[in-house]
């Protein structure tokens, strides 16, 4: 999933904008940032993703993904402990890791993940390199992989801490391989079939949407003092041309707008499992239940 409207047309009341110092060094911030950093074992992350589609049956409206809540590193495991909320449109789990298990929550009730799907999210996770890129690697979300042609922009306040922003291209192809992480999470826990998105992008339909590329930009704040990303986004847009559209549903045009958000960085949040627990194989037939009484 990528990260951020770009830019740096930050909204937030407490955002100024000055020049940024020459000296800061873009490589270095992005070792500091995306490599080992005690800084960045805990925090808030809050990120959403709208894919709007123009051309294709089902997608008159655009699609919305969001992802919330706190984590923190946990000694000994690649996966940190977190608790977030994870939604696609109006439909949302709950979904968390904590001492070592992992659970989808839905409602009032709580079923624990298979171990071979905690082992899916370990696996990506063991990639980051500190508490915050492991919390996003689980989810396909890497935004330091994307970006190309890194160009220090503005200082900038985001969420109230000073940043230097990077100004970015984006590598699209990368981008699309590490959605299909994302969509294989949703895909595990049931949710991409529940809500009718696709859980993966075929290579044909990554090369073609490559090659529709109209245009990509890309940018990362990461803060002056103690070198953790606090904000990361991407803009693409798509112009498929006509002869391939069929190879897409029909698609003519596609945008994808994602922002991400780090607060609350280094404050330890209390993290805790779901008190009523149900067997996992019994989530799809709550989520089949949710769907008929959207249906209605």
């Amino acid at each position: 999933m990528g990260l951020a409207s770009c830019g740096g047309d930050d909204t937030a009341s407490d955002d100024s904008v000055r020049a940024a110092k020459p000296a800061h060094d873009v490589a270095a911030l992005a070792r500091r940032a995306f490599g080992p950093n005690p800084n960045a074992t805990s925090g808030r992350i809050d990120g959403r993703i709208t894919i709007t589609v123009k051309g294709a049956r089902g997608y008159g409206e655009p699609v919305k993904l969001a992802m919330s809540g706190p984590f923190r590193a946990r000694s000994g495991s690649v996966l940190p402990d977190y608790a977030i909320d994870l939604s696609i449109d109006d439909q949302g789990i709950g979904l968390s890791s904590i001492g070592g298990r992992s659970f989808v929550s839905l409602g009032s009730s709580g079923y624990q993940v298979p171990l071979r799907v905690r082992r899916r999210l370990a696996r990506s996770a063991a990639k980051g390199r500190n508490g915050l890129t492991r919390m996003l690697e689980q989810f396909g979300i890497a935004p330091w992989r994307w970006e190309t042609n890194k160009r220090i922009g503005a200082t900038e306040r985001v969420v109230g801490v000073q940043t230097v922003r990077v100004d970015t291209g984006v590598d699209v192809d990368r981008f699309l391989r590490d959605a299909n992480t994302l969509g294989g999470v949703l895909a595990s826990l049931g949710v991409a079939r529940a809500n009718g998105v696709p859980a993966r992008i075929p290579a044909a339909a990554r090369r073609i949407l490559v090659e529709s590329v109209r245009a990509a930009r890309g940018a990362s704040w990461i803060a002056t003092s103690d070198k953790v990303m606090r904000k990361a986004g991407l803009t693409i847009d798509f112009r498929v041309p006509r002869g391939r559209r069929a190879r897409l549903g029909g698609t003519s045009s596609a945008k994808v707008v994602a922002e991400l958000l780090v607060s609350e960085v280094g404050r330890r949040h209390t993290i805790e499992a779901p008190q009523t627990l149900a067997p996992f194989s019994s989530l799809q037939a709550a989520f089949d239940a949710l769907a008929e009484n959207d249906r209605r």
